[in-house]
């Protein structure tokens, strides 16, 4: 029984400081990817990337990390930017 909470309590504790780390991340990935997008000439392209990082940007705000995350990069993909990561 101890073991089971202590594998249950790991597990928690695990996933709690991916989600902190992912937290993290989202506003180095926007800002990489709005520096990025200075550099596209093309409106329609531009207009993309600005919908996808507003969505990102709100993503975050509503605490939704992971999918932030996949926005940003969505973004960055459009915006041709490879993003840099922290671990």
């Amino acid at each position: 029984m101890m073991k089971a909470i202590a594998v249950i309590a790991l597990a928690a504790a695990f996933v709690f400081s991916v989600s902190l780390v992912e937290a993290g991340q989202c506003p180095t990935l926007i800002k990489q990817v709005k520096d990025g997008a200075t550099k596209v000439s093309d409106s329609k392209k531009k207009a993309e990337i600005d919908k996808l990082v507003a969505e990102a940007e709100k993503l975050h705000a509503e605490g939704k990390h992971a999918d932030s995350v996949k926005k940003a990069e969505e973004a960055a993909k459009a915006a041709g930017v490879t993003l840099q990561k922290k671990m």
